[in-house]
C-alpha cells in the first residue's frame, strides 16, 4: 500500500522536519499513572521509515518490569514499516547515464564521476532543507502483536494518523478497523513459551492409576 510521506506527516500533526538520518519522538501525556506513551518516528535507515507506539515518553525501551507496569495495549508491538519509494527523477538520470554510449574512455568516467557528485551534494541538500520524498510503500503494519492484513492496511493507516494527531493511540480502535483481517499473532519477547510444545506425553499405567487414590490408613 502505497502512502504519501509528507501528506502522513503533515496529517499526524508532524510540524518538525524530518529527513533521512533524523528520528523524532511524539509525546502522548495522559492523566493517571503507566498510561503516557509516545509514538516515534525513525528514519536512522535511508530505505524505510519506521513508526513505533512505545509506553513512557522518552522514546526508549524500557525494562521488562517497568512494561509489566503498563496496559497490556502497550506491551505488545505496534508499529509500521514504510518503505521509501525511489523518485522517477533519479530513475530517469540512471537510464540515461546506461543508454549515452558504451565507451569506457576517461572522459565518460569523469562525467559519471561529476554526476555523482552532483547527486550527493543534491542530497545533502535535501537533508539540510528538511526536505522528504513523497512516496512510501507500507510493508508491514503491526497492532498488539498482530500483524494485519495488506487489503486493511488502508482503514487501519486513516485511523492510526488520527490518532497521532491527536496525541492518544488506542490500539483496540485500531484492531476494530482490521475486523478479521489479521494474519498472525507475534508475542513479545518477554512472553515467549517455555519447554517443548511438540514433546510427547507417555502414560504409565503403573505410575498413574493410583493418582488420587489415599493409601492404607496407619494405626
Amino acid at each position: 500500500m502505497q502512502v504519501n510521506v509528507k501528506e502522513f506527516l503533515k496529517d499526524s500533526g508532524i510540524t518538525e522536519a524530518f529527513y533521512p538520518g533524523k528520528r523524532l519522538v511524539k509525546a502522548c501525556r495522559q492523566p493517571g499513572e503507566f498510561k503516557s506513551h509516545c509514538v516515534v518516528f525513525d528514519w536512522r535507515d535511508p530505505a524505510k521509515i519506521v513508526v513505533e507506539v512505545k509506553p513512557g515518553l522518552s522514546g526508549k525501551t524500557l525494562a521488562v518490569e517497568r512494561i509489566k507496569e503498563y496496559p497490556v495495549s502497550f506491551q505488545s508491538p505496534t508499529f509500521v514499516e514504510i518503505e521509501i519509494v525511489n523518485d522517477n527523477e533519479d530513475d530517469e538520470e540512471e537510464s540515461k547515464g546506461k543508454s549515452s554510449g558504451s565507451g569506457g574512455g576517461k572522459g565518460q568516467k569523469k562525467k559519471k564521476l561529476s554526476e555523482l557528485n552532483g547527486l550527493m551534494s543534491q542530497a545533502f541538500a535535501d537533508i539540510s532543507e528538511g526536505k522528504t520524498p513523497d512516496l512510501g510503500d507500507v510493508k508491514k503494519m503491526v497492532v498488539m502483536g498482530m500483524e494485519i492484513a495488506k487489503d486493511a492496511m488502508g482503514a487501519v493507516m486513516s485511523k492510526f494518523t488520527q490518532q497521532i494527531e491527536h496525541a492518544r493511540i488506542a490500539t483496540t480502535d485500531l484492531l476494530a478497523e482490521a475486523g478479521a483481517k489479521i494474519t498472525r499473532y507475534t508475542p513479545p519477547s518477554f512472553m515467549q513459551p517455555k519447554g517443548d510444545e511438540n514433546a510427547t506425553y507417555k502414560y504409565d499405567r503403573e505410575k498413574n492409576e493410583n493418582i488420587g487414590m489415599r493409601g492404607p490408613s496407619i494405626g
